[in-house]
This record gives C-alpha cells, sequence and structure tokens, in this order.
C-alpha cells in the first residue's frame, strides 16, 4: 500500500513537471516567433522608383492641375551598410540647366521629407554637391528597414507670359530595402567630403570635356588647311582648263568654301563650350573652397518621419 502511495505521488509530480516543462516551451517559440516577426527585414507594400527615372514635379497636391512636363527627380545611385547603419542616395534636378552658373532651381528652393517604413525614425542629411546634384545621407537604420520614401517640394514659382503664377509641386521617390543593396564596403564619408568628393569628380568630367573641345578644333583647323592647299591648287588648273572644265573646278571651290564655314561653326562653337566649361570649372573651385573653410554652411540634419499607411 505505502509503495502505490509513493508510485501514486512520483506520478502526480512528474504530471505537474511536465506541465511546466511544457508550458515553458511553449511560451519560448511563441517568444522566438515574435521576435522574428518584429526583426526581420519588412518590406512595405509600395512600388519602388527605379534607378535614372525622372519623377516630375506634380501639382496634384496643391489643388492645380497635374504637370508632368518641366523639371523633375531622378534617383541616380543608392548603397547601404548593414555595418555601418547608413544609406547614402544620390538624385539630380532633370528638366534643368546643367550650367553650374545658370541653376533656376537652387537648393533654398527645394524641402525635403524623408519617411521610413517598417522602423523607427533616423537620422539624415541632405547634401547639395554640384549644380542639381544632391546627397541624401540616413543614418542610424537598422538592416530591418522596410523602405524610405522621399518627398522633394519645389517652392520655386514662375510666371507664364499670361502673367499666371505656377506652383513648383512636388515629387515623390520610393527605395525599398533588399539583399542586393547592402555593400559593407561603403566609406563612410562625412557631408563635407560627399561634397567636395562629388566637386572633384564633376571638375575632372568638364576638363575632359574641354580636352574633347580641344580635339575638335584641331581637327576644323586641319581640315581648313586642307581645303586651303585644295582651293590653291584649283586656282592654279584654271588656266589650263577649259570653260566646261572650269565651271567643275569653280563649283567645286565652292563646296569647299562651304565645308571651310561649317568647320569655323565648329571651331566657335566648341570653343564657347570650353569658355563655359571652364566658368562652371571656377565656379565649382570657388565652392569647394567656401565649403572646405566652413564660409559655405551645408544644410543641418534632421530626424526622419515614420511613414503611416
Amino acid at each position: 500500500m505505502r509503495r502505490l502511495k509513493e508510485l501514486w505521488f512520483w506520478w502526480r509530480e512528474s504530471a505537474r513537471r511536465r506541465r511546466i516543462i511544457g508550458l515553458g516551451l511553449f511560451l519560448v517559440v511563441c517568444g522566438g516567433l515574435l521576435g522574428s516577426i518584429k526583426f526581420a527585414p519588412t518590406f512595405a507594400n509600395v512600388d519602388e522608383t527605379p534607378l535614372n527615372s525622372a519623377v516630375s514635379f506634380s501639382t496634384s497636391n496643391t489643388g492645380d492641375s497635374d504637370d508632368s512636363s518641366g523639371p523633375g527627380v531622378a534617383l541616380t545611385a543608392r548603397q547601404y551598410s548593414s555595418k555601418t547603419q547608413r544609406l547614402v542616395m544620390q538624385f539630380h534636378i532633370t528638366g534643368d540647366s546643367d550650367d553650374a552658373t545658370e541653376a533656376s532651381i537652387l537648393p533654398s528652393d527645394l524641402d525635403w521629407h524623408i519617411k521610413t517604413v517598417g522602423q523607427e525614425s533616423a537620422s539624415y542629411q541632405v547634401v547639395p554637391t554640384t549644380t542639381n546634384h544632391y546627397v541624401l545621407i540616413v543614418d542610424y537604420l537598422d538592416d530591418n528597414f522596410g523602405a524610405i520614401q522621399i518627398t522633394v517640394d519645389n517652392r520655386d514659382k514662375t510666371v507664364g507670359a499670361n502673367g499666371q503664377i505656377t506652383k513648383g509641386g512636388s515629387a515623390q521617390l520610393v527605395l525599398k530595402n533588399h539583399p542586393s543593396l547592402d555593400n559593407h564596403n561603403l566609406e563612410k564619408l562625412s557631408a563635407k567630403q560627399y561634397a567636395t568628393t562629388a566637386i572633384n569628380k564633376e571638375i575632372e568630367k568638364q576638363q575632359q570635356k574641354i580636352k574633347q573641345n580641344k580635339q575638335v578644333i584641331q581637327v576644323a583647323q586641319a581640315a581648313i588647311k586642307t581645303d586651303n592647299q585644295k582651293i590653291t591648287m584649283r586656282q592654279k588648273d584654271l588656266k589650263y582648263e577649259t570653260d566646261e572644265q572650269r565651271q567643275d573646278t569653280l563649283s567645286g571651290s565652292s563646296d569647299i568654301h562651304s565645308d571651310q564655314d561649317t568647320q569655323r561653326t565648329n571651331i566657335s562653337e566648341a570653343q564657347k563650350d570650353i569658355e563655359k566649361r571652364q566658368t562652371e570649372i571656377a565656379y565649382m573651385q570657388k565652392k569647394q573652397t567656401a565649403i572646405n573653410d566652413g564660409r559655405y554652411q551645408l544644410p543641418k540634419p534632421g530626424k526622419t518621419q515614420i511613414y503611416q499607411k
């Protein structure tokens, strides 16, 4: 009898332990599932803006009719590093003058609003680099962010021939998180470094175009010299030609003179383009110096908003 009682108590205590252990395992599994849901990457149910695809400034948000023409915003590059929790995006204002001395939409005319989808707010900074080019730096961005929504408001207004004022409108772009976006080798530069690096690259690009223009001038000058030799030869042969041959020679000389006019036009256009690009280089070097010594103040960082569906 005593043995039966001991066996009964053992069975009852073991069942209790099994229930406790089972309940504990259940809670651990549930907690793991909730944790994986919270920390797994979330992907926003929104369309992503393709690279180099311009989004026009729309006036639909201002109550005016939507106009797809005119300036817009294009996302030209993007890189993210989960190691440094930094996202770097580059933008270009399209449909506007690329001349550094003739920018109609200034950085002060644009308001940038950044929203994070799938995580808390992060720190961001918009850096105007060269004319109509901008770098957006987003820091403290967890690798489980779903997407970034960028809204650019254009406060620049234009006045039409009838005196009607057209508002600048706004453009909205979206970048979704995906594994191929992660670049662990993304260098963590300061806003000043991004600006000066971009200016250096643009100066190199302008110098290359100046070099190409100089080559155009050299080729055109050589063509004019060759044409002059042809004209001299034809003029020497005129006194030995019949009237019919003379007409052909004069007609050919006229074509040569026409070609020389074309070559002179090419030289003139190339020289003007060289002067314009030299002016742009001087402008950018002046800006770069001002950025380095602190006279040109870059925009201060801000906090992203949280996207609300």
